[in-house]
């Protein structure tokens, strides 16, 4: 009997060691992007998006320089750019090894970053999931990291496949005018929407005239060139059991790359993943999505008509564009203006996610300081939804 009570003893303490992560790290939530801190080769400490769509681990070419990193460049198919490739590198993420012999990518990120307003050394996503399981903790902002098989199945699973490495999983869409479409959707944490439609889906269910009122904006990814996007509302979107209402969405007009791709009908992105805590194991083709406090909030959209943008290398906050019949459009604010304080507060000393949650308060009034050409300008201007 007491051979048995430990045999019982030593299986109970296994699987409890098992359902440990190999380390847990914290990581910022920067607007809608996952920031994780990582090392190459017991570097500094680097600022890495976290992307599960990202099948490549890819580096600033800057920090790739700093680093004396080495290697050839390569033409890319998928980003049509050129980007230099680095071998046998180690990744280690708080001190932990997640993979010993990595190819590492190089391209320069600036576009990225005056657009998000943060320095990015880096994106990271498979080379991760390909290696431990991982559960992002949205709710206090920890990623956990298990041995494949040994991470914790809260939630509703979910059953993905894999499309040029990035999971994919079934959705359904309900349209404003009620029709019902099916699709399979890419998981992407480094996707800053909530759902975006891929142009040849779009086009086949006439996607942009069936979700209400629009406004259009410009949109980069890896490679410097901006696409062509819609911002719309749908009624609703269903997946792995879960159902958002009266959701905005993102509508693509991309000839090339991921949302042009003809067998998959979209991308869920962050505005949705952080609603869920996420276990994601690789190998089984299996998640689970848990809700947390965030499930069901109201997404806010652009309501001020103003697009901003970092300048090159400067600390300047420029306005990028200006959308037709908007708030912003009425008051007479410009492209290329300069937006120096909003509701009396300087921009020096906020985060741009900060000044664009500032913004999106439908029915509110906010005050902005702008600096056209050599003139300071002060404006009042009313928010309100550009798609309703």
């Amino acid at each position: 009997m007491k051979n048995i009570i430990a045999a019982t003893t030593i299986m109970i303490s296994t699987c409890l060691f098992a359902q440990r992560p190999v380390t847990s790290v914290s990581f910022e939530l920067f607007g809608d992007y996952i920031l994780l801190p990582v090392t190459l080769d017991n570097s500094r400490e680097l600022n890495f998006i976290f992307d599960t769509g990202s099948g490549l681990t890819i580096i600033d070419d800057e920090v790739g320089l700093e680093l004396g990193f080495t290697g050839k460049e390569i033409e890319m198919n998928t980003t049509h750019n050129t980007m230099q490739l680095f071998k046998h590198h180690e990744v280690e993420i708080n001190g932990f090894p997640i993979e010993k012999n990595i190819k590492v990518y190089a391209t320069d990120l600036e576009h990225l970053e005056i657009s998000l307003g943060k320095d990015i050394d880096g994106i990271i996503g498979y080379d991760i999931m390909h290696h431990h399981t991982i559960k992002i903790n949205y709710s206090n902002q920890t990623m956990d990291i298990y041995e494949h098989g040994y991470g914790p199945k809260n939630g509703k699973e979910v059953v993905f496949d894999l499309n040029v490495s990035i999971p994919t999983v079934n959705g359904n869409v309900i349209l404003n005018n009620e029709e019902a479409h099916p699709g399979t959707f890419f998981i992407m944490t480094g996707a800053g929407t909530t759902v975006d439609f891929n142009s040849p889906y779009a086009k086949k269910y006439n996607v942009l005239d069936k979700t209400g009122k629009h406004y259009s904006y410009l949109v980069k990814g890896l490679s410097n060139e901006e696409t062509l996007h819609y911002e719309g509302h749908v009624i609703s979107f269903e997946f792995g059991g879960h159902t958002l209402e009266d959701l905005p969405i993102g509508i693509s007009q991309a000839k090339s790359g991921i949302q042009a791709h003809e067998h998959v009908a979209g991308i869920i992105g962050n505005h949705v993943l952080s609603q869920f805590d996420i276990t994601i194991d690789l190998p089984k083709r299996r998640m689970y999505l848990e809700e947390n406090e965030n499930f069901g909030e109201t997404r806010s959209v652009n309501c001020s008509g103003i697009d901003l943008q970092f300048a090159h290398g400067e600390p300047h906050l420029l306005i990028h564009r200006v959308f037709e019949d908007s708030p912003a459009a009425e008051a007479g604010i410009q492209v290329n203006d300069e937006l120096v304080a909003i509701n009396d507060q300087p921009v020096s000393t906020l985060a741009l996610p900060d000044i664009q949650a500032m913004l999106r308060k439908d029915g509110e009034t906010v005050k902005l300081k702008i600096l056209q050409g050599s003139k300071i300008n002060h404006f009042e201007i009313e928010l309100k939804s550009l798609i309703k």
